[in-house]
């Protein structure tokens, strides 16, 4: 079968063919290139960094991150202290160092979805994970209860008197 431009249905010619119809020989050409250059750049060893411009990266990277250690303990410091000053103090003062010690709002909020769910999959687990239950030794069976509700009547009347 041909379409309107002039090449074959896939499956046709078979194989090679295929691939040789659907993409023009510049396209095959620019492939073998490609396979060429990816091989050598396999066997290229990288460039070697010099030791003072590694050690000049390695230092401003350690300024960077004292001075954002800074600026993010001023702004706890002064957020604390702003705190204090409109009377937050005790249980709700801890409460908002405990939120932010574990990474702020969206992580609490994550961390509240992760329980969420992890309740939900531990009360109705699907049924490709086997019950925690049967996996505890816990074996219950119809046997194990009274077959009438007046026997544990009976039984717990019995232990009353």
């Amino acid at each position: 079968m041909v379409d309107k431009t002039d090449r074959h249905a896939p499956g046709q010619l078979g194989g090679q063919a295929d691939a040789e119809q659907s993409r023009g020989g510049d396209d095959l050409f620019a492939d073998a290139l490609m396979d060429d250059l990816f091989a050598e750049a396999r066997d290229c060893r990288p460039a070697e960094v010099p030791v003072h411009l590694e050690q000049s990266i390695i230092r401003e990277a350690v300024a960077i991150q004292a001075a954002r250690a800074a600026a993010v303990q001023s702004q706890g410091a002064d957020w604390a202290k702003g705190r204090t000053e409109r009377g937050i103090t005790g249980l709700m003062a801890q409460l908002r160092g405990v939120i932010a010690a574990i990474g702020g709002w969206p992580a609490l909020g994550g961390l509240a979805t992760a329980s969420a769910a992890g309740l939900w999959i531990g009360l109705a687990p699907p049924s490709f994970i086997p019950d925690p239950v049967a996996l505890a030794g816990i074996d219950l069976s119809a046997s194990d209860l009274p077959d009438d509700s007046y026997d544990l009547a009976l039984v717990l009347s019995e232990e009353t008197e």
